[in-house]
């Protein structure tokens, strides 16, 4: 199992804080993941939101500034947003710049007010998605690469900065089978939540792709204490802000349609709580099926050995969510790594190391040019 920490840099209002201290906090938390023998450093971002990071390569270049082992990847870009091309050539200096330790995680995005800002029509994030895939694939491996499509037209064009890695991991965030498929078709690793691993092994066998060389990524929120109890009252307050945010998003559109059908919508609680002392409801609370991992390190114990029995290759935890204070956030990252972390590890050799850095995406894999 692999072991991540995501930081979303979120300044939720009413309450924000100065912007420096809290990209000075967040990075100063990413660097002590490394002290602690995290994996992975992942950030989350979106624009036009206080609820993420507008831009997250400018984080991800100190973070790497500041590290020497542990790996460094987004999750995720909404790519629609952006042209690929810079989407590319950005990655690539990320890669470079940490020795080639970066991950690029996209996804199609779902916050409408994103699109708006953009000016980018929500209904073309499909096309878009297929599009940008297949230009960022053709930049990395090709030395001259050229593509005509719908949305972009790029004429023959080679990176003058070249990726470290020969093929740098590429993850697809996937909540729908359309987004499991097309994941699998670019042959891309998985960004997932809670469901759907099934699936997309399947697809990737329909595809000509062998599961195995594929990761498999869990986000969960991921709180811990000493005692559970303990846990779920400091955790409870980010929690209901999170969950009460995303809900006016999800309203806007009808994307999430399926999630808001099942029993409790979709966070398992339906109408949802309004106060922190509703702590039995905030503790049956979930994120669209993805249960919150909150509790002393026992039931966070129980809660990985869950995610692994699914075939979870990687668990990318937020540690750090909106409003918690990062004192607590440290101290829970600190339980993890003395009391969780050791009994899913299995001694690894410096070349099984080398190997686990290097698993980009197969040669098959890459889609074929346009």
């Amino acid at each position: 199992m692999n072991f991540g920490v995501t930081f979303g840099f979120a300044n939720l209002k009413p309450g924000q804080i100065p912007s420096a201290r809290l990209f000075k906090s967040q990075i100063d938390l990413a660097v002590l993941a490394e002290e602690l023998g995290f994996d992975h450093i992942w950030t989350a971002g979106h624009p036009a939101t206080d609820m993420y990071c507008p831009a997250q390569f400018p984080p991800l270049a100190a973070i790497a500034a500041r590290t020497n082992r542990i790996r460094l990847g987004t999750y995720i870009v909404a790519l629609p947003l952006y042209h690929p091309l810079q989407v590319t050539e950005e990655a690539v200096t990320l890669d470079v710049l940490s020795d080639g330790r970066f991950d690029l995680g996209v996804g199609a995005g779902n916050f409408l007010h994103e699109f708006e800002a953009y000016g980018v029509s929500r209904r073309e994030r499909a096309g878009r998605m297929e599009e940008a895939l297949t230009i960022i694939r053709g930049l990395w491996t090709e030395e001259s690469f050229s593509f005509e499509g719908k949305y972009w037209r790029i004429p023959p064009f080679s990176l003058n900065l070249r990726p470290v890695q020969a093929n740098p991991p590429l993850w697809c965030a996937a909540t729908a089978e359309a987004a499991f498929d097309r994941a699998a078709r670019h042959g891309c690793h998985l960004a997932g939540t809670a469901t759907g691993f099934d699936y997309y092994e399947s697809r990737l066998r329909e595809h000509g792709h062998d599961p195995a060389d594929f990761f498999k990524g869990m986000l969960q929120v991921v709180h811990l204490a000493e005692k559970t109890d303990e846990a779920w009252e400091r955790a409870a307050p980010s929690i209901l802000a999170r969950v009460h945010r995303y809900k006016r998003e999800f309203d806007a559109h009808d994307d999430f349609e399926v999630f808001r059908r099942q029993p409790g919508g979709y966070f398992g609680v339906d109408p949802l709580p309004d106060s922190v002392d509703d702590i039995d409801k905030i503790r049956r609370l979930h994120f669209l099926g993805a249960p919150f991992v909150v509790g002393s390190p026992e039931d966070v114990r129980r809660a990985v050995e869950s995610a692994q029995d699914k075939g979870v290759t990687h668990l990318i935890m937020n540690m750090a969510p909106p409003r918690l204070d990062p004192r607590l956030t440290e101290h829970s990252m600190r339980l993890f790594a003395r009391e969780v972390m050791p009994a899913f590890r299995k001694p690894r050799t410096d070349s099984a190391l080398r190997h686990e850095a290097d698993r980009g995406t197969p040669d098959a894999a890459v889609p074929l040019r346009r």
